[in-house]
């Protein structure tokens, strides 16, 4: 069944693919390894060919010059043996280091360097025979076996072009001394070598762009994965709407605290609703909510108000009226000027009289 969501045409997202490239998925070449490894194998051969060459001959003199010490003493045939081992390994030694830090270079600077064990992991399902040939008899297996076929045809094309050119100088081997022989073989595979590398590099170019544009066609997502990406990643919407709502809360009650110590009156419910008010005369048109809250909040702010000395004064439709129709920081409406200016008249009375402020049930008409 096809849909929307089942149609891969949206671009893997960043997260998706960071996610392959912890699993060790990757767009890369193998060609590409493989031409950077032969290229340093023959240039060292070009180098140092005929020197590593010469040093093993003369190492392989010195062990003949042995054979008849080991003949009259067979013990000295084991430290003889080690001997030859521990020095071709030595002479071998930079050749094959070389070639190791090549394949190392090959894989790194097509990808940044990653160490993941999911490649690792056994997968069972490939020792099913039945899946194994479900593999094996597809498009895509055929594509490929052209495809190296391809390949391995231009490699021996320019194999043939190259010996074809050189094979009038083998005519001439026989007459030649045995290390003469040695180095011009030395030196025509090296030059056989370099043509195939740069070949090598053509078809690994190719491959390397086929191989990009492959991985980010079989990384790309439909929308149900972009969606389910962004709520894993992001949160369900209503968890987040929830987290936002708490913060809104918790920056309310934040407000309510430091905003209450500053107003002039509390108008309370009494106990479910609470009101901080505050006037400045000269500078305000009316007075100003600054600080709102209910339940819990309601009683912190009339608990801060009782420790700062804030008169407290009941009424309940009022506080009902100002709760609902105003936010934080507005000025009470014209229509409620009346009843609000009489309490700022009464709270700046009782200031001016020197009374305590303390919690009214009312104002006095």
């Amino acid at each position: 069944m096809s849909g929307p969501d089942q149609d891969r045409q949206h671009a893997a997202t960043p997260h998706k693919l960071e996610t392959a490239r912890k699993q060790g998925k990757l767009a890369k070449s193998p060609d590409v390894v493989a031409t950077i490894v032969l290229a340093v194998g023959f240039l060292y051969m070009t180098w140092q060919g005929w020197s590593t060459w010469q040093a093993q001959f003369r190492l392989d003199r010195a062990l003949l010059l042995q054979i008849p010490s080991v003949a009259t003493s067979p013990n000295l045939i084991w430290p003889l043996v080690s001997t030859a081992v521990r020095e071709t390994m030595l002479l071998a030694a930079p050749f094959l280091v070389s070639l190791v830090l090549a394949a190392l270079l090959g894989n790194v600077i097509q990808n940044r360097p990653v160490l993941s064990m999911d490649p690792l992991s056994p997968d069972w399902q490939r020792l099913n025979p039945v899946t194994g040939l479900q593999r094996l008899l597809t498009v895509r297996t055929l594509f490929l076996a052209l495809r190296a076929m391809l390949k391995l045809g231009l490699l021996g094309v320019t194999a043939y072009l190259v010996v074809r050119d050189q094979i009038h100088g083998y005519l001439h081997l026989s007459s030649m001394p045995a290390a003469s022989v040695i180095r011009r073989l030395l030196d025509a595979t090296a030059s056989l070598g370099l043509h195939l590398v740069a070949m090598l590099a053509l078809i690994a170019l190719v491959d390397l762009i086929y191989s990009r544009r492959e991985f980010a066609k079989n990384m790309r997502m439909s929308s149900r994965e972009l969606k389910d990406e962004f709520k894993s990643r992001e949160g369900d919407p209503r968890i987040r709407g929830r987290l936002r709502e708490l913060r809104r809360d918790l920056l309310r009650r934040s407000l309510a605290v430091r905003n209450t110590r500053r107003a002039d009156v509390l108008i309370t419910n009494p106990t479910h609703v609470a009101i901080a008010l505050r006037y400045v005369h000269g500078e305000m048109t009316s007075p100003q909510l600054i600080a709102k809250g209910r339940g819990f909040m309601a009683a912190t702010m009339r608990a801060i108000a009782m420790k700062h000395g804030i008169p407290i004064v009941q009424n309940p439709a009022l506080a009902r009226a100002l709760y609902r129709d105003l936010a934080i920081e507005q000025h009470v409406r014209p229509d409620l000027y009346a009843e609000v200016a009489r309490i700022i008249v009464w709270v700046y009375a009782r200031r001016r009289s020197g009374s305590p402020d303390r919690m009214s049930a009312g104002v006095p008409a």
